[in-house]
């Protein structure tokens, strides 16, 4: 029996295991889909069923764009070759050198890419944690309660490296009288949650500036989605990077390729941070997500960025309004979570939901909190506003017909 500190398989497979299986008993996993309609009009394959897809981290839907696409064809072909397979600081394809210069041209510092968001985490937090970034001893490391599984994952790992205490979620009083007991804290969070609701930026930007404190954020939820070139949520706020801050995301969600990246503003670890645990092993991104991830580059630069963005800007603003009154979480966001209770009631409005033709995912513990179970759902910014609004309606609909 383990000490069960940070982690607890015990009692978190049977929950979640139960959980899916009540999702899969009703139909809603394992849906297999012919994709070449785009999210807003998957076909399921045995059924021939179509519905739109609202549980798409692609929140531009970028992951279609036939720029985007034809990159990683293009690339495939310029190279002939998947990849080298082997640790990317030994040897690596030019255009992997191209695609740093791309991405830090482009987000304004410099970037390191990765195959994920997930490895860079695992690579990172051990090193921030015994004090390997920022030349000190180790650090007390202070994970947001709602921080994401993939930051949440290496809790263990990092505990074998420093003090590990949980905060409560955007708690900056809790926060500061941390940085007010320890001389050098740490600070992991998310931007734009996965289930919904933004990060204290000037609140968490405060403490930094007045004790110091290193800030580790997540922003893979709102990268592209906003900024003028896409830089994101957190760099509202963090504009210019400094040796205290990093700022990781996901390039396979609005972005719309595959991988992961780190924005740092200390160059100095640059190469440490690629000799560094997951990041030094024999895997880099493959040829055609180095080709995908510049095709996305071009549409970033491009007048349809800010098109899409305004759209899916306007489709959070419709919901918003329409939805007021509902236990909705993530009011501003694209991403919203609407509560209901038990896992039973969450199934059921996912199903019901999808007999309708729209696809949300049921989420339940220990994912969210115990009797806190409910639907999440992404808007777009390729749904045209009128599919926003004919969704809602159903929305209402089966809400108040389970009411």
């Amino acid at each position: 029996m383990g000490p069960h500190r940070f982690r607890n398989n015990q009692r978190m497979v049977p929950a979640s295991e139960a959980a899916w299986q009540l999702a899969a008993d009703n139909g809603m996993l394992d849906i297999r889909v012919d994709a070449t309609n785009g999210q807003n009009r998957l076909r399921d394959v045995r059924t021939g069923h179509e519905f739109l897809n609202l549980s798409s981290c692609s929140y531009l839907g970028l992951n279609s764009h036939p720029t985007v696409v034809e990159a990683g064809i293009a690339a495939l072909r310029d190279e002939q070759i998947t990849g080298l397979a082997m640790a990317e600081f030994r040897i690596r394809l030019d255009a992997a050198h191209r695609l740093e210069d791309e991405l830090s041209a482009l987000f304004g510092t410099r970037v390191i890419p990765s195959i994920s968001c997930g490895v860079i985490s695992a690579a990172v937090l051990p090193l921030l944690a015994s004090g390997h970034l920022t030349d000190s001893g180790p650090l007390v490391v202070v994970f947001d309660k709602l921080a994401h599984f993939s930051m949440n994952f290496v809790k263990p790992v990092v505990a074998d490296e420093a003090m590990v205490l949980t905060s409560p979620h955007n708690d900056m009083r809790f926060l500061e009288e941390v940085c007010r007991t320890y001389p050098r804290v740490a600070y992991v969070c998310e931007g734009l949650y996965s289930t919904g609701g933004l990060a204290d930026l000037e609140g968490i930007k405060a403490l930094q500036e007045k004790y110091g404190m290193y800030v580790y954020l997540d922003d893979s939820h709102a990268l592209s989605t906003q900024g003028p070139n896409g830089e994101g949520y957190a760099r509202s706020v963090f504009r210019e990077l400094d040796d205290r801050t990093m700022i990781v995301a996901s390039t396979a969600k609005a972005f719309g390729s595959t991988g992961g990246i780190a924005m740092i503003g200390d160059s100095g670890a640059f190469d440490f941070l690629y000799r560094s645990g997951p990041m030094g092993w024999s895997q880099g991104l493959r040829t055609a997500a180095i080709g995908t991830t510049l095709g996305s580059i071009a549409v970033h630069r491009s007048l349809e960025l800010t098109e899409r963005q305004s759209q899916l800007a306007e489709n959070v603003a419709i919901f918003d309004r329409r939805m007021k009154g509902y236990d909705v979480r993530g009011s501003g966001s694209h991403i919203k979570f609407v509560t209901v209770g038990d896992n039973e009631r969450a199934v059921q409005l996912s199903n019901a939901l999808y007999r309708r033709g729209y696809y949300c995912s049921a989420m339940f513990f220990p994912i969210v909190p115990r009797g806190r179970s409910g639907v999440r759902l992404m808007l777009r910014g390729d749904m045209t506003a009128s599919m926003t609004e004919n969704f809602v309606s159903v929305l209402e609909e089966v809400l108040d017909e389970q009411a």
